[in-house]
């Protein structure tokens, strides 16, 4: 059975424009998400996990994000983090990722303090962007170690259970509205030995090829086949609308939806022949891994390139195309106008963005 499917279509889009002016996810389309585990794509079976390969996981990710954009980046953002069992101690793994309701939510920022003290850490600190805030049953904060000992000012992770945390309701971006990246803050919290977490160093208690795969090729991946899939739904929408408008465009300036349809098209095919360089780069990274030899820079440079490369050519496109649709997409409550704003914010992610300047 397909993953993403009609019944989870159907469901997002009919709730998508009041989870965006509600700014988080409605309990219908969280319960799908439980029930068909896309939070746990990448968590291990042993705790209810799926744990698919890279290459399946990130087709479900673009078809999520095709269907809503703030869904697609929650399923995308709660998948990820099942990476985090790899490196957690295995007995917290199994009390917390097991629950029906799971999903982490967190930062990778060092912006709080862990201060050593018995059997575990006193944390404080704040974080900003924390998608899926209002949902987590799990957060992860990074920190810096406040010690006597050669821990003092070492980074490491620490997971935190909803009732130790303090949501803000800050996220007031243009797009990517349900996702609910809100601020969190801890004070004084105490963290368990257990609970405590380095990403950098793995020890690979639950096994699988993708908690070998490098970290940063791996995150890039998972965001850009989410950016993929808003920017297929942002080209779809748009045919279809310039397809409602062609009789009266038709009738009024007739070079306009021959200019426009051709401009659609020319877009659409550029995104097509990045996404297919995304997944070639994927699939050969993919496959030497499973092959047993290392990954070089070659291979992790093409997935961050093509990752970079295909969310570039969505936004562009989009960009593009947008200024020729009319008056009615500038509308919020539009939706080819909320697949827009989705594509900027998930685009925006620093990842994605070509810094040195080289696409």
């Amino acid at each position: 059975m397909k993953m993403i499917d009609a019944q989870i279509t159907e469901t997002v889009r009919r709730h998508a424009e009041s989870m965006e002016i509600r700014g988080e996810m409605d309990a219908e389309v969280l319960e799908l998400i439980y029930e068909r585990r896309l939070f746990k794509l990448f968590s291990p079976k042993e705790v209810g996990g799926r744990m698919l390969d890279l290459p399946e996981a990130l087709h479900v990710f673009e078809d999520a994000a095709w269907v809503d954009g703030s869904f697609g980046w929650l399923v995308q953002i709660g998948s990820g983090a099942g990476f985090f069992a790899t490196v957690m101690e295995p007995d917290a793994v199994r009390e917390l990722f097991t629950p029906h309701e799971f999903y982490i939510a967190g930062s990778d920022r060092p912006m709080g303090t862990a201060r050593k003290v018995r059997g575990g850490y006193m944390i404080g600190g704040t974080w900003p962007f924390c998608s899926g805030a209002q949902h987590a049953s799990l957060f992860t904060v990074t920190c810096r170690i406040a010690s006597n000992d050669m821990e003092d000012g070492r980074v490491r992770a620490f997971a935190l259970t909803p009732e130790q945390i303090s949501v803000e309701k800050d996220w007031n971006a243009f797009g990517l509205k349900a996702t609910s990246s809100h601020t969190i803050h801890v004070a004084d919290a105490f963290v368990p030995e257990s609970y405590r977490f380095n990403v950098t160093a793995p020890h690979f208690h639950f096994d699988h090829p993708v908690y070998h795969y490098p970290f940063t090729a791996f995150a890039t991946a998972n965001i850009a086949s989410t950016a993929i899939g808003i920017a297929r739904h942002f080209f779809e929408a748009a045919r279809a609308h310039i397809d409602g408008k062609k009789a009266g465009w038709m009738d009024k300036a007739p070079e306009r939806y021959g200019n426009v349809d051709r401009l659609l098209e020319e877009k659409e095919d550029a995104l097509l022949h990045a996404r297919k360089d995304f997944y070639d780069a994927v699939t050969a990274s993919w496959d030497t891994h499973l092959d047993g030899r290392p990954l070089d820079s070659y291979h992790l440079d093409a997935v961050v390139h093509c990752s970079k490369k295909v969310a570039k050519a969505g936004l562009d496109g989009a960009q593009a195309l947008h200024r020729h649709l009319g008056m009615e997409v500038l509308m919020e409550d539009h939706p080819l106008n909320r697949i827009y704003r989705d594509l900027h914010v998930a685009s925006q992610h620093g990842l994605l963005v070509d810094h040195a300047g080289k696409l």
